[in-house]
């Protein structure tokens, strides 16, 4: 498997999609709290900006060069990979005005983080289509469009709080954390729902070489179980912050969730390009 740079933009990007919606949320939870939103969310902003610049040169890497991404932007409203790009490149610039703001002006403005979020979440929709459009190894099935919003709304909301946490105290850091751990189960969710239809589909599934899917798979039934065992240690980690009756938070347990969330989504990726291969 090659696709390294598509599989940290696939990655990357929704990660920061659900990344910034989170920190909305919350940001809008604690409106009537004595907080300070400047302090608590600048560098979460920040962080979240330089996410999707990662996901961004992943995508420049996919293409070889980055003069192609231009090549490939002509085709926007014929082409759903010009599509993609396009709304990726919208996204990451509302990110970092988001945060550019945050720093030049010291305030946060909610609604740009809003609209930040719902161009990702349409950028996540063209992301997927890209695959579903085609008519290779099982791409093209509602499971394409729940892995990528899964990995968005399980990994980004456990991002956000992992880059506020710092910053809070006492029923506020539980508040973002139970909400965090909310969010996750939700992306977990859906992620099974979509597992379990493309599983039930997935003898029918065929190749362009001719080899089924599901042959394709049998050596990855590993790393896809193991992926699982990961994603739920994460879970759990998660669980046991958000029913903790102790007054200090580990952060590091909130840290190792986040790298538990992104090993098992990473291998949820490569597992999905394998198909493709």
């Amino acid at each position: 498997m090659h696709e390294w740079a598509l599989l940290i933009f696939t990655v990357a990007i929704p990660a920061a999609v659900g990344g910034i919606l989170f920190l909305w949320f919350i940001n809008g939870m604690m409106a009537d709290d004595s907080t300070n939103p400047i302090k608590i969310m600048k560098l979460p902003l920040i962080v979240i900006a330089c996410l999707s610049i990662v996901g961004l040169f992943g995508a420049f890497f996919h293409l070889g060069e980055p003069l192609h991404a231009f090549n490939a932007i002509r085709g926007f409203g014929r082409s759903w990979m010009s599509n993609e790009i396009v709304v990726t490149g919208a996204f990451i610039a509302f990110a970092c005005i988001t945060a550019g703001l945050a720093i030049v002006q010291k305030k946060i403005n909610p609604v740009l983080m809003l609209i930040t979020g719902l161009v990702g979440v349409i950028d996540i929709y063209c992301m997927a289509t890209a695959y579903t459009v085609t008519r290779v190894n099982g791409w093209n099935h509602l499971n394409t469009y729940l892995v990528f919003y899964g990995t968005a709304f399980s990994i980004g909301p456990i991002l956000g709080a992992s880059l506020i946490a710092p910053f809070l105290e006492g029923k506020a850091i539980l508040k973002a954390i139970k909400w965090a751990f909310a969010f996750s189960i939700i992306g977990i969710a859906v992620q099974l729902i979509g597992s379990a239809m493309f599983n039930a589909y997935i003898p029918e599934i065929q190749s362009i070489s001719s080899e089924t899917a599901a042959n394709k798979l049998v050596p990855y039934s590993s790393m896809i179980g193991v992926r699982w065992v990961i994603e739920i240690a994460g879970l759990s980690l998660m669980a046991y912050l958000a029913l903790t009756t102790k007054n200090k938070i580990n952060y590091a347990f909130i840290y190792a969730a986040l790298i538990f969330f992104v090993l098992a989504e990473g291998m949820s990726r490569y597992v999905f390009y394998v198909l493709g291969s």
